[in-house]
């Protein structure tokens, strides 16, 4: 089946095996307009496009640049986006050179930021990126990109060079950025490290010289500003390409994050990747695929209109392509759709279901805080749960549930993998 086919029936059923099988195909040789046609799906911004064709018309190889911060142990699927778009340079033969930021996440990235984040020690950044490339090894041929640590050169930079830059650089340009402004207006503070933080990610570029760096979408001014820093440097300005941001399995509009317990991390095992990704909305299912899967930009009003007519086949279609890519195995996979249909769509429960009694517009967290007999948790592990979106009504709708969250009489609802309880509302 070709992919600029409308999928439907039995071919539908398919589909996440042929997109599987393009995540995995080689595209060395691609001319530089088909290899746009896939790279314009994953692009929200790129300055510009008109010197992105250039160079690959012009150049047999790029390099690509993407660096990422140890900030936290875990990845998660928003992470994830823009290195799906540095996986389609890879196959088609150019140069990934993938930073690990562990000089730069010491002071934090303040894109987007309303607050100043807590400073972390070089200890705790190097525990946080112990386990950085397993994680997105699935998604990344790390072994033949080109992995840097930014401290080898920013650690060396001395005070006169450091100066000479920013003698060059305009400090009213940088406090320009929206998040700076909001943060001065609302008297929080600023540190100094904060506002130098794209100077030091600029000096990253500069180290490497790459043709191309990408990122998602809050990193764009730092990605414009690492193009004026190389100029001053008297080097050939970097293409920048921005990704959108993803949009968190809730679908309330917020980007994915743990703090808002609407993220899939890259550790969860498959049951949870698939369970997540069938509990989203349909709105989420383009946005998914097109972050994800390898589809050219001419073939996207045909899954648009699939999406359209058959959203739940797809939703399926869409969990068990993440589940292939997460572990490489098509056969894990269908595994995970028998499985949920049999717990889920079926209604087919292994076990007999309890009855939790709750009084009207009682928190779930609460009442379940209440039941630990029931349970078998504590608070902590509880939490934990609700926090790791571990918590779900499976029926008669799937929904993940936060910790605030309060639930309608007659539904099941999942907490972990096993326990399943029906909600009786006094």
């Amino acid at each position: 089946m070709e992919l600029y086919q409308l999928p439907s029936g039995n071919e539908l059923q398919n589909l996440h095996r042929v997109l599987f099988e393009r995540f995995n195909n080689e595209w060395k040789g691609i001319s530089a307009h088909e290899l746009l046609d896939f790279v314009s799906v994953k692009t929200e911004q790129a300055l510009t496009f008109e010197e992105l064709s250039d160079r690959l018309s012009h150049q047999n190889k790029v390099s690509v640049k993407f660096g990422i911060d140890p900030t936290g142990p875990d990845v998660h699927l928003g992470h994830l986006v823009p290195i799906m778009l540095l996986r389609q340079f890879q196959k088609a033969g150019h140069t990934v050179c993938l930073i690990i930021g562990d000089f730069t996440a010491m002071i934090g990235d303040p894109s987007g930021r309303d607050s100043q984040r807590s400073v972390l020690t070089s200890t705790q950044v190097t525990q946080n990126k112990k386990t950085y490339l397993k994680q997105i090894a699935p998604y990344l041929n790390v072994k033949t990109a080109k992995i840097y640590h930014n401290s080898t050169w920013l650690s060396k930079l001395t005070a006169k060079q450091i100066l000479t830059d920013l003698q060059q650089l305009s400090l009213s340009q940088i406090l320009q950025r929206e998040d700076f402004r909001t943060r001065m207006g609302k008297g929080v503070p600023l540190s100094v490290a904060e506002v130098l933080y794209s100077y030091f990610q600029g000096m990253d570029s500069v180290q490497l010289e790459p043709d191309i760096e990408l990122g998602g979408r809050d990193q764009f001014l730092n990605l414009a500003h690492a193009r004026e820093i190389m100029r001053i440097h008297n080097q050939k300005p970097q293409v920048n390409i921005v990704t959108p941001v993803l949009e968190g399995t809730s679908g309330d509009g917020r980007k994915m994050s743990k703090s808002y317990g609407n993220y899939i991390a890259l550790s969860m095992d498959p049951e949870d990747i698939f369970g997540k990704i069938m509990s989203m909305p349909d709105s989420l299912i383009i946005p998914y695929l097109k972050s994800f899967a390898d589809i050219k930009k001419t073939e996207l009003p045909h899954f648009e209109e699939v999406a359209r007519q058959h959203p739940l086949e797809m939703k399926k279609q869409l969990a068990q392509f993440m589940v292939a890519i997460a572990t490489k195995k098509l056969a894990q996979a269908k595994k995970q759709r028998d499985l949920f249909e049999k717990k889920f769509s079926k209604k087919e429960f292994d076990v007999d279901i309890p009855t939790l009694s709750i009084a009207s517009e009682t928190i779930l967290f609460e009442a379940l805080k209440e039941e630990q007999g029931v349970t078998k948790l504590s608070n902590t592990e509880l939490r934990r749960l609700f926090d790791d979106g571990a918590v779900k009504i499976v029926s008669p709708v799937e929904k993940t549930l936060n910790i605030k969250d309060t639930v309608a009489n007659g539904c099941v609802v999942r907490v972990g993998k096993k326990l399943f309880l029906k909600i009786e509302v006094e």
